[in-house]
């Protein structure tokens, strides 16, 4: 996986899927801000408010690099589609399509607790023309799947009889994801400043060594568990990234 180039210049990102990049990294100049949501408008309504944000910090809609919403539960395999299809729809009418990529990332997961009655907008980040000294990036949400562009109950991983058990396996792989990503955006887990997992479970912890081990100096942060499904019915561990120091709250 090789990063590409934003026709802009603002950013690079990992080519993905459909629906999402694997993630996004500031180009030299620039910095990712990212902003948490409250209140979680439904997602088209939060597109507005998306609009709002930056038009009142002089920026246009193609600063816009990633994106975090909640659903109320689990999609089927097929209503993920269905669903992606809408949020494509989305980005290509604020022309934020780059030819056939989709170079904008995502996270979309379902809260086990009080989850919303559709899908709402929980977040998203910014691409903002100031210089830092450091890389600023995010990387997708990615959830274990073998392939994440195999979107077919087939491909989710089992783990039985691997080494380190089924949650070791998902956690791995879904670890393997996370790590191909970053290289991608020419980064590594020294400069990752959120490390988020989500999972309705805490069945994952009993890979949490395994995590750590892996996640290097940036586990000495810590990391934040939402007790939330992934978007895919079947599927049971998922993680994002992010390597950012400029953060609002709406």
């Amino acid at each position: 996986m090789t990063a590409r180039e934003h026709p802009d210049s603002r950013y690079r990102y990992a080519p993905g899927i459909e629906p999402y990049s694997g993630g996004v990294i500031a180009t030299e100049g620039h910095r990712i801000r990212h902003v948490e949501v409250t209140g979680w408008p439904r997602w088209q309504d939060g597109f507005s408010l998306i609009e709002e944000y930056l038009s009142a910090r002089g920026l246009d809609r193609r600063s816009l690099c990633a994106v975090e919403l909640r659903c109320p539960q689990p999609h089927t395999f097929d209503g993920f589609i269905s669903f992606n299809g809408d949020y494509r729809a989305q980005l290509a009418g604020w022309d934020l399509l780059v030819g056939d990529d989709n170079p904008v990332a995502r996270t979309n997961v379902a809260p086990v607790h009080h989850p919303p009655l559709e899908t709402v907008l929980a977040g998203f980040s910014v691409v903002v023309p100031e210089p830092l000294d450091r890389p600023t990036f995010v990387v997708a949400g990615a959830g274990d799947l073998v392939d994440q562009a195999d979107l077919r109950p087939e491909a989710i991983v089992d783990g039985q009889g691997s080494d380190g058990g089924p949650w070791g396996a998902r956690v791995d792989q879904v670890l393997d994801e996370m790590e191909s990503r970053l290289a991608a955006l020419g980064v590594g887990w020294d400069l990752v400043t959120d490390i988020d997992v989500y999972c309705a479970t805490a069945g994952w912890s009993d890979a949490l060594d395994r995590l750590m081990a892996r996640c290097g100096s940036a586990g000495a942060g810590g990391l934040h568990w939402f007790l939330s499904h992934p978007p895919i019915t079947g599927l049971s561990f998922e993680m994002d990234l992010r390597g950012v120091v400029d953060r609002d709250r709406l």
